[in-house]
Formats: C-alpha cells, sequence, structure tokens
C-alpha cells in the first residue's frame, strides 16, 4: 500500500479502540473502561483483492516522527465482506498525537484517519512510517475523525479546515473536496499574478544597479499576492454525527485525503 498517494507522510502516532464486528464474538476486556467518549461504526468493503480479514485503526496525522501513543485494544474484522465494525473510543488521544495552530499558539487539534490494516499488527508498538505503509490495507476516503482539545479562538487555521470552530472533543467529519473547475480557477488566480509581477520584475533587470532595488520594491507593492484560497482538502461535520455509517474500503486509495 502506497501511503504517499494519500499526501500525508506522517501517519506515526498508532491508535487502536475496541472494535466488534456483526456476526462475530466480541473480545471481552476484563477492566471496564466506562462509556465510550465517541463510537465510530460502519463497514469494511473488500474490493476484490485477496485480503480476507482486517482490523480498523486510527492513525493519527503528525507534522514530525513521534511514535508513542499505542493505546486500546482490538478485534478482528472477519467473515464476508462488506463486514460490520463498530469502534468505541475511551479516552482522548495522547498530547503527542495533537497538532498545535501556528497562529494562535495554543489551539490544539487531532486529526486521524480510519484505516484497515494487518489482522495482528497491534500486537506489537507502531515506531514508524515504514511499518503502518507495510500493514496498510485500505482506508475510508469520505471521513476523518478529528478531536478538538479545547475551545478554538478564531482566526485559527483549523476553523478554516474544519468549517467553523467545533466543540471540545470528538467529531466525525467528511472530506470536502474542491472540483476540477475550483482548482483550475486556483491555479490561474496564482499564475496570473505570477505572470504579472514577473513581468514587472523582467522590466526591473533592464535598469541600473542603483534603480534595480527600488523597482523591485515598488514590483512588490503593485502586485501584491492575492488570496486565492487552497484546492487542499477541507473537513466539515457529518450530517449524522457519530450515528453516520462510514466505509472502510480495502485496496488501494483512489483519492487519498491532501489537507496537510
Amino acid at each position: 500500500m502506497n501511503l504517499h498517494r494519500l499526501s500525508l507522510l506522517t501517519f506515526v502516532t498508532f491508535a487502536f479502540a475496541s472494535l466488534s464486528v456483526a456476526g462475530c464474538d466480541s473480545q471481552v476486556d476484563p477492566t471496564y473502561q466506562g462509556e465510550p467518549l465517541a463510537t465510530v461504526q460502519g463497514s469494511v468493503v473488500n474490493d476484490g483483492s485477496a485480503a480476507s480479514a482486517a482490523e480498523v485503526a486510527l492513525i493519527w496525522a503528525l507534522p514530525q516522527q513521534n511514535p508513542d501513543g499505542l493505546f486500546g485494544t482490538n478485534a478482528a474484522v472477519s467473515g464476508q465482506f462488506p463486514a460490520s465494525f463498530t469502534l468505541p473510543i475511551f479516552a482522548p488521544p495522547p498530547d503527542a498525537a495533537l497538532i498545535t495552530a501556528e497562529e494562535t499558539g495554543e489551539d490544539k487539534v487531532g486529526l486521524a484517519l480510519i484505516l484497515a490494516v494487518e489482522p495482528g499488527t497491534s500486537e506489537g508498538a507502531i515506531t514508524g512510517f515504514e511499518q503502518v505503509e507495510a500493514n496498510m490495507l485500505g482506508m475510508s476516503e469520505g471521513h476523518v475523525l478529528v478531536y478538538v482539545d479545547h475551545e478554538l479562538a478564531p482566526g485559527s487555521i483549523w476553523e478554516s479546515l474544519l468549517g467553523g470552530r467545533p466543540s471540545p472533543g470528538y467529531h466525525l467529519m467528511e472530506v470536502v473536496r474542491k472540483t476540477p473547475e475550483e482548482k483550475a480557477a486556483i491555479q490561474t488566480c496564482y499564475q496570473t499574478h505570477s505572470d504579472a509581477l514577473n513581468g514587472c520584475y523582467d522590466q526591473c533587470s533592464q535598469m541600473s544597479s542603483d534603480d534595480y532595488d527600488a523597482c523591485i520594491e515598488a514590483c512588490d507593492v503593485q502586485h501584491p499576492e492575492p488570496d486565492c484560497g487552497s484546492g487542499k482538502d477541507t473537513f466539515r461535520e457529518a450530517p449524522g454525527g457519530f450515528g453516520t455509517s462510514i466505509e472502510v474500503r480495502l485496496g488501494e486509495p483512489t483519492q487519498g485525503i491532501d489537507w496537510f
């Protein structure tokens, strides 16, 4: 499984939650964990590949490597596909799994992909990207799990990424992708600005060294960088919340999730 297609190269905090599958005996945890903070449910769908069993796992996306944060238990998804699963989450993600917004220096949010992985993957600690890549069987390309550590401040990058300021706690989010037309318009906007600025710089290059610096500064003033938007994926709260049934598809991702 080629994770580079996901545009997320830092799946380093590996987190499992307790998982039960319809038609299978549930795994009994001798220690009562209390009521779950959130429950993700859905089905694992086979694309016709040879895989006949899998586990559903959460991979927290981080801007730097940090292999800490393994928690919880798991049970196998098996039987005929599609196989339904229920994944209760009993604890917040480790602090190391949270990304702090640079704009505020305080707003902490965690974002986890929902993956299908090889059975038995959780029996040992995951220590890096290579192990995740080696064990990944598929993913949900339509949904992610988000954890908001505390009330977000206005103006944070998370506000634009998450379509607002979600309340503290877990949220099931839909992936929102730009249409090809929207991406083309964004690219054209930035290209138009770049062409105009480079044209101005070319005129400066014909001037004497005494006038060159002033000319470059004037070009920057005359052609400020526009806010054309971003072609990256964003997210919004799933309309059905955690009542939404998501699909985790085995096989190579077709689109991935390009947000970071």
